[in-house]
């Protein structure tokens, strides 16, 4: 099965480097790179759409103007990490590589553990691999659902994997992949 994951284009906040609330939209320049990854993104073959529910991704998807032919589902699996008390916090006030690890030790309040997004990111992914398995899928969605998709395909890694707005990242999942959860 091939993916094609998009992360929503740019906001202000996560431009100025602030955790980003769920209510904010695209900025200027958010909405210019939607429209030109959906240029690139017409030029593949994409059999179905997955979505995040959050608005700054769904005007991200309306933005890549693809063919309305193409089913478009939203899934709450897709949701960016829950950031909880760290909504609005500056990056420079977290310790980034803890705050995204996997295995953290750190309690963060209110915040929904890395582990508790790669095991929904796994639920997900397992379904589509089943379901659409000769399908080539664009997911749109965040930058924590990005970096479980990572571990998902290259396996769990404290270091933090790219993951810029707005830009086409390409996967292969085998159908006989069995990913388990590591508990």
């Amino acid at each position: 099965m091939k993916i094609y994951v998009v992360r929503h284009g740019e906001t202000e906040m996560g431009k100025n480097k602030l955790i980003a609330s769920k209510e904010e939209p695209l900025n200027k320049n958010g909405k210019i790179q939607a429209i030109r990854v959906g240029e690139k993104l017409r030029q593949l073959d994409i059999n179905m759409v997955f979505s995040s529910p959050i608005k700054r991704v769904i005007d991200t998807l309306d933005l890549f103007n693809l063919d309305k032919k193409i089913p478009v589902f939203v899934d709450k699996r897709l949701e960016e990490r829950n950031m909880g008390l760290y909504e609005g916090v500056s990056f420079e006030d977290l310790d980034w590589k803890e705050f995204w690890s996997y295995s953290s030790q750190k309690k963060y309040p209110e915040l929904e553990s890395m582990k508790s997004v790669y095991e929904r990111t796994v639920s997900f992914l397992n379904e589509i691999k089943v379901k659409y398995y000769d399908k080539s899928i664009l997911l749109v969605t965040h930058g924590g659902i990005k970096r479980a998709i990572d571990w998902y395909c290259y396996g769990i890694d404290s270091t933090l994997l790219e993951c810029e707005n707005a830009k086409i990242y390409e996967y292969s999942i085998e159908e006989s992949s069995n990913i388990k959860l590591r508990v």
